[in-house]
Parts: structure tokens; sequence; C-alpha cells
């Protein structure tokens, strides 16, 4: 965490009458300098940048000037007329970009570029212009009637120098008791050292010759600072402004308002020698600010559906004037929980009660910071839950909501139209059953001002969801018992589609007498929760033993393989067509089957194992005709 509190909110908004003061009639110049560019043979390009206030009613830029040139003895050497460049007016930045400036603020420039042709010399030259005038305005300095002097000297025979360049427009505008930080670095096309300092500002020019047709000879006089600002401090400040020798980087707090001229020096080095100084002067207006910046979020209070997220939120700024921010999720566990993104999302490690802290343009002068306590619950995640058995037969369902709540959740339910139950309200409702069976859709709206939902789920109501099995059809012996059984269950019932006596119908296994072949039995088994199935099985009757006119078919199997009766062969019977033969045993259980019976049974069951010596039933059935049935007799074994 940071800090506690609600920071004041601060928009740097300017007063109006700060500046209205800083117009006056024929004042208008706010700075410049003056470098140069050796492309060769001698050959060196002049260029002089002017600032002036746009917004006052001082003198326009000339059309033309006159750099003067020197040599080492203060004689002109040349004094060539240049003309205007483009006007280009500087952007209302103020080193702070926080800061709102205001509309009566403006500053622009102009650049006067002249090449020429400048040997090497002993001495080397001055070169020169002057004008004035200076605002009357500026605080550090006695400015009435004051104007500038812009100078540069190429070194004595020089071997093509050029001197450094700035490399940004200076702010127009700074903010007191904002933290500076403004770039007033240069670049040097030659590689050398570099040094920057405060410095000096020249005067040129007057009142009565505001714009001299040719400059005067060096050496120049110094404009003097009213203490306790310095040429080296010449803006009041806590801690105090200074340059870096090394970066050209303006660090320190203006703690007084107005006009500041300033003087910015950067020495070009060769070696431990110097070659060239470059003099920006340069007015900087500073004024109290008030942020226009302001810290706020959206809260669980704003947009109520914030409590519905879970354990995981996403947070959104609501901020005027904001650059960068700073958000502290208030997990006190870890240090990791902040971010810097406007709508961040952060996974809360428990539900609880977190302070959300969000700082906008933390380490400006316009910062903000806000405190929010965000509650984190379970999300709702809403369920659809029922108990006990969705079967057709038994169902008395109960269905409840399942899942985490807001405290002022209503419930209401659709089960459709086939249900019981019509308008339910509450988090359960009882009793629940459909008339048919069928798939049903079943509707959960959730009423609440903060997690509003609709839930939905599909049940299945299923008739006859037991399984239920009865055995495989067999074969009794007309009018004989058939002993049925089916798997296991809580409740039975037995009936049949005809006639038929039962010693009890609702036992697992009753016995059963039928008075007509091929009767379908039906078994209906309950489970302990009610929940049905059904099946059927079977039970038709042997066949009445007849004695067969053909004496010599086989009825006795001795299966000893000596070559006598070892197979039944049916071969009479069958007259070589396709048949097929069943076996059953005496209770009408079927032992063998073989589809194109071909005389090669041998008294085994399906599985290959011979069957125990008894008497069988057979019957051959070919293709829909029943061909032959009678007795089977296996005898011997091993004999």
């Amino acid at each position: 965490m940071f800090f506690t509190g609600r920071i004041a909110r601060v928009a740097l908004v300017v007063i109006a009458a700060t500046f209205s003061t800083f117009k006056l009639n024929g004042a208008h110049l706010v700075g410049g300098e003056i470098t140069y560019t050796c492309s060769g043979s001698n050959s060196y390009e002049i260029k002089l940048r002017i600032y002036r206030d746009c917004n006052g009613n001082g003198a326009a830029f000339d059309q033309s000037v006159n750099f003067t040139i020197f040599d080492d003895q203060g004689n002109i050497l040349f004094n060539p007329s240049v003309s205007k460049g483009a006007t280009v007016q500087v952007p209302a930045a103020t080193g702070n970009p926080c800061l709102t400036t205001p509309p009566n603020i403006c500053t622009e420039y102009a650049e006067y570029i002249h090449t020429i042709s400048l040997p090497a010399r002993v001495g080397g030259y001055t070169i020169s212009y002057q004008r004035c005038c200076r605002n009357a305005t500026i605080a550090n300095i006695v400015s009435s009637g004051k104007g500038n002097t812009y100078t540069i000297q190429i070194p004595s025979m020089d071997n093509c120098n050029s001197t450094p360049q700035f490399t940004t427009v200076p702010p127009i505008v700074l903010c007191k008791s904002d933290a500076l930080n403004i770039d007033a670095s240069a670049a040097d096309a030659n590689g050398d050292s570099l040094f920057y300092e405060f410095c000096d500002i020249l005067n040129g020019g007057s009142s009565f010759n505001p714009s001299p047709g040719s400059a005067d000879p060096p050496p120049y006089t110094s404009i003097p600072f009213i203490s306790p600002q310095t040429s080296s401090m010449p803006i009041p400040g806590a801690p105090a402004l200074s340059i870096n020798a090394n970066t050209g980087f303006i660090t320190g707090v203006a703690n007084t308002t107005g006009q500041f001229v300033v003087g910015i020096c950067v020495s070009e080095y060769e070696n431990g020698i110097l070659l060239s100084k470059v003099r920006r002067d340069y007015q900087f207006n500073i004024t109290s600010c008030i942020s226009n910046v302001v810290s706020d979020m959206l809260t669980q209070i704003e947009k109520p559906s914030l409590l519905c997220n879970g354990k995981t939120m996403t947070f959104q700024a609501q901020t005027s004037g904001a650059l960068s921010y700073l958000w502290d999720f208030g997990d006190t566990a870890t240090t990791a929980d902040t971010s810097s993104s406007p709508s961040p999302s952060y996974t809360y490690p428990d539900t609880g009660d977190y302070s959300v802290m969000l700082i906008i343009n933390p380490g400006l002068v316009c910062t903000d910071t806000v405190f929010e306590v965000f509650k984190i619950l379970d999300a709702p995640d809403y369920e659809i839950k029922y108990t006990g058995k969705s079967c057709f037969e038994a169902q008395n369902l109960l269905f409840y909501a399942e899942g985490g709540t807001p405290s002022d959740a209503s419930f209401q339910w659709d089960f459709g139209s086939l249900s019981n139950t019509f308008g339910a309200q509450g988090d359960s409702v009882s009793n629940v059953s459909w008339s048919l069976p069928g798939e049903y859709p079943v509707r959960l709206i959730v009423s609440s001002l903060t997690c509003p939902d609709t839930v939905y789920d599909t049940i299945s109501v299923i008739q006859w969801s037991v399984d239920v099995n009865a055995g495989v059809d067999t074969s009794v012996v007309r009018y004989d018992t058939a002993y049925l059984n089916v798997s296991e269950g809580s409740l039975y019932r037995w009936f049949a589609d005809k006639p038929v006596y039962f010693n009890n119908s609702k036992r697992k296994d009753p016995q059963s007498w039928q008075y007509q072949d091929s009767t379908t039995f039906y078994v209906i088994v309950a489970d302990e929760y009610g929940c049905q199935g059904i099946d059927t099985v079977m039970i038709f009757w042997l066949p009445q033993q007849t004695v067969p006119d053909l004496s010599n078919v086989q009825n006795v199997i001795t299966a000893n393989m000596d070559g006598v009766n070892d197979v039944l062969d049916l071969s009479e019977v069958s007259f070589g067509e396709s048949c097929t033969l069943r076996v059953l045993n005496r209770w009408g259980g079927q032992v063998y089957q073989q589809e194109n019976y071909d005389d090669t049974w041998t008294g085994v069951d399906n599985n290959g194992k011979p069957l125990p010596p008894s008497t069988y039933y057979f019957l051959l059935q070919c293709d829909k005709e029943l061909r032959y049935y009678g007795p089977i007799t296996i005898i011997g074994r091993g004999l």
C-alpha cells in the first residue's frame, strides 16, 4: 500500500490575470540562439532563431536582419542582409503534460539562414545580431529598454567546425510547485564533448534604435539579475533549478509565479580546447497551477453487477486528465497486486473486503489518488438441482437453486404446461411431476438488483427405466408347469396375454400353468424408489409325441464311437433339405441347436460338452414345416 486518504484534486488552470500584464507595445522578444554548420570548403550556414510573444502588441518579426561578422579586432568584415523564413507556432506545452495552457499564451519563432564562405583565419570570427526589446514584465531582470545580443564565435584557423544544435523547443509555461524535468540538450555533428550551464544573457539594441543595421562589436554587456537571482540561479525554487552539466536536463521546483529569463549555454570542447559556446536566451512563464486531473473508479455502488464477478474483479478507471495509472488492489498477502492499465483485472485469493487504490499520473505534480472498498464474494453461478428419481412412475421431485446468491434475490420457476406445478416461487419447489414421459425444459428466473439471471436445464422423465431380464423363451410339455424367474427388484407383477394360472403373480419366481400354446408372459419389476421396468418371456408347448411310421428313424445315441448310433442321423427325414435341429431337455429348455443340420450331432450341448444320459426331445424344422419330432435317448457313454 502507498498511503491513505484522498489527495485534493488540482487542475492546471491558469489565472488569466497573471498574463494580462504581459502585453506591452513594442516589447515582444522571448528568446533565441545563433548557431552555424560547416559543410566544407570554408562554407558556413549561419542560422538565427528568434522567439517572440505572438499574443501581445509587440513588433512583428523583421522581414530581414543583418548578420554582422567581425574579425578578432572587432572590425566588420561582412554585414549580409538575411531574409526571414517561415513562422512556426510553438505548441502550447508546459513542460508538464498535466498543465492546461491558458488561451492568452502564444509563442512563435522564425529562422534566418545565410550561407557564407569564411576562410580560416588567425583569431577566427565573431558573428552577432542585436535586437530590442524584451518584455517589461520579466521578474528577474530590470528589463525596461533591454534588448538581446545573439552571438557565436568561429575559432581561430577553424577546420570546418559546426556548433552544437539544441534538439528541442523549450516549453512556454512552467507550473509552480511542479517537479521540472526539461530537456535542454543539444547534439553535436562532430561528436565533441558538450558542457551545459546557466549563463549570462546579453543586452543589445535599444528602445531608440531597436533594430540596428549592424551589431556593435564585442565585448557585450550582460544584463544583471535582480537579487537574489543570478545568471547561475535565475529562477526562485526549492529545490533550486539546476542544469545537469552532462545531459542538459533542467530540474528543480519553481516556487514563484511570473516571467523569468534564463541563459542556457552549451560549450563545445575538442581535446579540452573550447571551440564554441551556443547561448540560448529564453523567457519562461511560471504560473500557479490547480490540477484538472481527477482520479476515480467505477464502484460496486454505481454498478451493483460488479458484486457478481466472483473472485476475479475487473476494474475501470473513471478519470480526467490521466496520463498514467497505478493501481493497488489491496491484497496484503502479496506485493504483486498492482497494475498500470486503465481497466485491469485481478483475482483475489479469498472473499472479503479489500481497499483498492488508484493513483493517476504518479510522480507528476498533477496527480490524484482515490480509495474504494470492494466486497469480493463468490460468484453466484446459479445451477438447477433436484433430488428424487426422474422415472415416470416415481417422480415427486424436489427442485432447488444452488450457488451463492445476493441477499435480495428472489426465484420463480417454470416447469412447462404438462407439469403439476405452476407459478412456483422460492429457492426450492417440492412434489414436482409431469403427466407424460418425455424431455422437459426447466427455467429458473433469478430476480435481483445486483445479479439477475435466468438459468435453464432439461430433465428426462423416463418410463420403464429399470433394467429387467425375464430370461429366454422356453418350452414345456403340454399342460406342464412353467417355472418363471426375473432379475432382482423390490416389487413384482406377472401377467400374460392368454389365460394362465399363477401360484403367486407377485413373486420373483412364480409357477404358472397355461391353457394355450405360445403364451407371452409379462413381468413388471419396481426398484426400491418405485421406478419400473418390463420384460417378456414366451412359453410354448412341446409337440405331442407320436410314433412315426418310419421304424428305422433313430431314437437313441450311444456315443461310444463304435460306429453304431454314435450320431443322430435324420437323413431319411430331411431328404437333404436345409433343416434346423433343436434339442430340448425334459423341462422344455433348449440344450442344442444347429442350422443346416448335417447328421453329426453326438449328444453334446451348444458348447460341445457331452449331455448326461437321459431322454431328450428333438424337433426338425425344414423351412416353415415342422418335419419331425420325437424323443432321443442318450445312453451308455463310455461303454
